[in-house]
C-alpha cells in the first residue's frame, strides 16, 4: 500500500474521529465502517491490521514493533485510537508511510503516555510533523527519538529540544 493510493478524500483523520465519535468507541462499528469504504478500494482491512496490532502485543504489552510494514496515515491515526496500546513504552513505525499526519496522531494519542522509545525513521516526515510531534503535551516520557531518513536536517534535534518539553529526552536523532 503507497501513500500516494490513499484517497485522502475518502479516508482521512476527521472520518476516523468521527467515526470514532459517533460510535462511543465501538472499534467493532468502527472496523466495519472503515472495511467497507477500504473494500471498494482494495486496501489492506482495518481489522486485518488490528490483528498485526494484537499478534505484536501479546508477546510484550510494552514494546510495539511494526517496522517495514506498509503502515498507512489511516492506520496510524486508528493505533492512536486503540486502547489496548495503553503501556505501550516503545513504538517502531520505521519504513512506513506514515507521514506528517501520522506523527501527529501519535503526538496527540491519548493512550502513549508511557512512550520513551519512538521509532519513525524513513515515514516522508517533514519539518511539520517534527513541530507537531515536539508540541505534543501526552509524550512527557519520551527519552529517545528517531527521525532518521525523513525530510529533515540536523537542526531539527535542536529545534525540537526547544519547542519541546520532554524532561526525560536522552537522545533525538534526524540525520
Amino acid at each position: 500500500m503507497k501513500e500516494s493510493n490513499l484517497d485522502q478524500n475518502d479516508l482521512n483523520r476527521e472520518m476516523i474521529l468521527d467515526l470514532f465519535y459517533t460510535t462511543k468507541g465501538d472499534l467493532g462499528e468502527i472496523n466495519r465502517a472503515i472495511d467497507e469504504k477500504l473494500k471498494i478500494k482494495g486496501f489492506r482491512k482495518i481489522t486485518v491490521f488490528e490483528e498485526f496490532i494484537k499478534n505484536r502485543l501479546v508477546g510484550n504489552p510494552h514494546i510495539l514493533k511494526m517496522p517495514h510494514m506498509e503502515v498507512s496515515i489511516i492506520e496510524t491515526i486508528y493505533l492512536c485510537q486503540y486502547p489496548a496500546i495503553n503501556g505501550i513504552e516503545v513504538l517502531d513505525l520505521r519504513k512506513n508511510f506514515i507521514g506528517d499526519a501520522g506523527l501527529e496522531a501519535i503526538a496527540q494519542s491519548p493512550f502513549l503516555g508511557k512512550l520513551r522509545e519512538l521509532d519513525v525513521r524513513s515515514n516522508g516526515i517533514t519539518r511539520w510533523g517534527v513541530k507537531t510531534l515536539a508540541e505534543s503535551k501526552t509524550l512527557k516520557c519520551l527519552e529517545k527519538i528517531d527521525l532518521r531518513v525523513n525530510k529533515l536536517g540536523k537542526r531539527w534535534e535542536q529545534k525540537f529540544k526547544e519547542i519541546g518539553d520532554f524532561p526525560k529526552l536522552k537522545e533525538i536523532k534526524t540525520i
